[in-house]
């Protein structure tokens, strides 16, 4: 009679779980809202752009058709809770803490990744998205093919000197990188050295007169979002006693360029940085 309970049992346990996919299926998620531009364009280097229901304002051009969640500093919670999503994906460095607080009292899976200051940590994250959607593999495969690219333009400069770069973010007022953001990744692996890099705020507000004490080989000026022009330049033109100025290394580059952690941008960041400080090496 025990041997008899012990199999309907088990068949009735079958009929429960047979229908339904192994745990592994289960988990991986089937609706997805990103909070950052970034996290959005990793999605779509995963293949995983089906999945996509809601994105911020700013977002690729290929992401046109997404539904519109916000911005990354004010987002729509009732438009998020309407789209029903399996899995919110947000960013330290982009969304605000009391945002994602939300969500998650709401019950929602919320997954926020770091701010990714570095190249080695840019692809351990996309390789978590990656394991997060279902896609590790690939993601691995990409991050591989990224390092190997840089590492290839790394070595291909080594007999180069290194430059003193002073990177510009605003003319005014006048606010540069230090060493541990994730623009200065682009100069350390250029072999160069950032001219504010030891100073303690991530984004300094400085001086002309310092600029000028410190007298960089090169100047970057990232243009402002409303797009690229030549009007930053012209703080620096009558400063003819800077060698960068006096070497014509004023160099204007977009923010997408260099602004935009993943490991694809930030392979097309590096080369493009690579460009302007070594001519003919790309």
């Amino acid at each position: 009679m025990q041997i008899l309970k012990k199999i309907c049992c088990f068949f009735i346990l079958l009929f429960f779980i047979g229908p339904y996919p192994c745990l592994s299926e289960e988990i991986l998620p089937q609706r997805i809202i990103s909070l950052a531009p970034s996290i959005t364009r990793e999605v779509y280097a995963l293949g995983s752009d089906a999945l996509l229901v809601g994105v911020t304002y700013y977002r690729p051009k290929y992401a046109l058709s997404k539904e519109i969640v916000g911005t990354l500093t004010e987002l729509n919670i009732e438009k998020i809770v309407m789209l029903k999503p399996t899995l919110v994906l947000a960013s330290k460095g982009c969304n605000q803490e009391k945002d994602v607080y939300k969500l998650k009292s709401l019950g929602m899976h919320v997954k926020v990744f770091d701010e990714g200051e570095t190249f080695e940590g840019i692809c351990n994250s996309f390789i978590e998205l990656g394991v997060l959607l279902g896609k590790e593999q690939r993601a691995k495969k990409l991050v591989d093919n990224v390092v190997k690219q840089v590492n290839l333009i790394q070595n291909s400069i080594k007999s180069r000197a290194g430059k003193r770069i002073f990177w510009q973010v605003s003319s005014n007022p006048i606010i540069t990188i230090n060493n541990n953001t994730f623009a200065s990744e682009f100069i350390r692996l250029a072999g160069c050295t950032n001219i504010f890099g030891n100073m303690p705020n991530g984004y300094p507000h400085v001086n002309i007169e310092e600029v000028i004490s410190r007298n960089p080989d090169v100047i970057v000026i990232v243009a402002d979002m409303e797009g690229v022009s030549s009007s930053p330049a012209n703080l620096w033109r009558g400063f003819a006693h800077i060698e960068a100025v006096k070497k014509a290394s004023v160099f204007i580059i977009h923010p997408d360029n260099v602004c935009q952690p993943t490991p694809l941008m930030f392979l097309e960041g590096y080369k493009t940085i690579i460009t302007l400080l070594y001519p003919g090496v790309i």
